[in-house]
């Protein structure tokens, strides 16, 4: 795996993807419709190679699988790698490796994922890889959050507790991260520099959903262990959390419907073709 990529590497492999593994059945819904537009513009997959880069729990993996497609899973975390193995039964490679150098054997028809390319040091090198990995001809098609401003589940919340961190978080928007691929311009420059062609990029909107029952209170504690509000809770002492976890019922309370507690969010849909 690459050295740059070792910070993020090391997170995902521990206690960051120890609890997404944890958190399987919140996260499948947390995105659930863009993982079914994901599918829609992925259409028929029957007979192809697919690689499915950044495939966490394995729930995109199911899909293609389900729809007739020879699947190859890749992840850096042993503990996601692990319930996507369970919820595949076998009939998908999973692979722990680091996508920006992992190397198949044979080229692939496919290369999709769902959140999974926002994480590389050196997005240049990684997509490049990627590219080599898919035959001339082939098809990349993935999903990445759209700016901060634009996602509300992301802004409503920071902006509840951002007086109550001690340090107000680094502006570092192509930083590895969520955020990393933001900027459209930037995107298709790294999309078309790998050696992809024929690139769209559209921007797609859905309710990003906190809790699909339990209301507010399990709202709250899934923005205080997922996402970048509980990033920047991690490290703060017990009473600010406790205050934090106050102002994020305040601001959540009016977008609970009988349960559920849904928020703006934004993503771009990318789909390109490998040059030949």
């Amino acid at each position: 795996m690459s050295e740059k990529n070792k910070a993020q590497i090391d997170l995902w492999n521990g206690r960051v993807g120890e609890k997404w593994a944890a958190m399987q059945v919140s996260l499948d819904a947390w995105v659930a419709p863009a993982t079914r537009e994901l599918q829609k513009r992925a259409g028929s997959v029957a007979g192809q190679r697919v690689l499915d880069i950044g495939c966490g729990n394995g729930e995109t993996c199911t899909l293609w699988l389900d729809g007739g497609a020879d699947v190859t899973g890749v992840d850096v975390s042993a503990a996601m790698l692990a319930v996507a193995a369970q919820r595949t039964e076998g009939r998908a490679a999973m692979i722990q490796a680091d996508a920006s150098d992992w190397k198949g054997s044979t080229p692939f028809d496919l290369a999709i994922s769902q959140f999974g390319l926002m994480f590389f040091a050196d997005p240049d090198v990684a997509f490049a890889n990627i590219a080599a990995n898919i035959r001339p001809g082939g098809k990349l098609l993935f999903t990445c959050w759209r700016p901060v401003v634009e996602n509300q589940w992301v802004s409503l919340p920071m902006e509840a507790i951002q007086d109550l961190l001690p340090i107000a978080p680094a502006a570092t928007s192509y930083a590895p991260g969520p955020f990393s691929l933001s900027d459209s311009d930037r995107l298709r420059g790294i999309v078309q520099r790998a050696g992809f062609a024929d690139i769209d990029i559209r921007a797609f909107d859905f309710p990003v959903c906190l809790a699909s029952e339990g209301g507010v209170d399990a709202a709250v504690r899934f923005a205080m262990q997922i996402g970048p509000t509980a990033a920047a809770l991690a490290e703060v002492a017990k009473e600010l959390r406790h205050a934090a976890a106050d102002r994020l019922r305040a601001v959540l309370a009016p977008h609970d419907s009988s349960g559920f507690v849904g928020l703006g969010g934004a993503i771009w849909i990318v789909e390109a073709s490998r040059s030949a």
